[in-house]
Parts: structure tokens; sequence; C-alpha cells
């Protein structure tokens, strides 16, 4: 599903049909309080992504997975060029998010690499399987 030119439309569109559930452009625009013809323009690419109350029924709507909201995320931000809103709160209020943008723009400079960022996710990653162990 991690098509790399897939668009925000794009994804939703391949989730509603992908849904077991038989899901119509219909189900979803009366889900959100929206028209069929809005619906149909946002998974066609005519109109900007969801708002913010709109994603979060959607994401319980199309029972979507942590990776599925990540996704959806990281879509609806490159076609706003914001940050994905899941994020915003970290990035933008944090010393977390301060070191996060410094470390990003060292690496915009060249300074650091793909290979200090694959370094630092197989920490984090490592971190996260120990933390899933204890549960």
């Amino acid at each position: 599903m991690r098509e790399k030119n897939m668009r925000y439309g794009q994804f939703l569109r391949s989730k509603r049909i992908s849904d077991n559930r038989g899901l119509t452009l219909k189900d979803v625009a009366e889900e959100l309080g929206v028209s069929v013809s809005f619906a149909s323009d946002v998974e066609q690419g005519r109109r900007k992504p969801y708002d913010e109350e709109k994603t979060e029924k959607l994401i319980g709507f199309l029972k979507f997975t942590e990776g599925d909201c990540a996704m959806m995320y990281d879509l609806a931000a490159k076609e706003t060029s914001q940050i994905p809103r899941d994020l915003e709160d970290i990035m933008m209020y944090t010393k977390a998010g301060e070191m996060m943008r410094y470390a990003l723009r060292l690496t915009k400079k060249g300074i650091a690499t793909e290979d200090d960022w694959k370094r630092f996710i197989y920490y984090i990653r490592a971190k996260e399987k120990k933390a899933n162990d204890r549960v």
C-alpha cells in the first residue's frame, strides 16, 4: 500500500474499496456529514484532505490501523505542505520537537545522513521491542 506516489484521496479510496462491508462513497459521505460529490472530490484529489473532525470520524468508520493513520496523516501533510496533524504538538511545542527540527536541519545541510537516521531508528525500534516484550 505504500506506493511512492500515492495521493491522499487514492489512499482513502483504496481503504474504502478494500473494506469487507462494501462501502460506497455515499456511506462515507453520510458518516462524515458531507455530500457525495464532496467525498468524491476528496478521493479524486480535487479537494484538500478532510479537516480534523472528519478525519477522526473517518479513522473510526474505516477502522484504520495505527499504520493506516500514519500513512493518511503523512499523505494529507504532503498535499497541504504542513506537518502531519498527529505530530504537530510534539514537533512544534516540545523539547523533543526542537531537537527533531535541529536534526532535520542538519540533514538538510548534509551533515546528518540517511545512515545516521537508520542507526537511530534501529536503536528506537529495539527499545520499542523491549517495551512490547514487557507487556
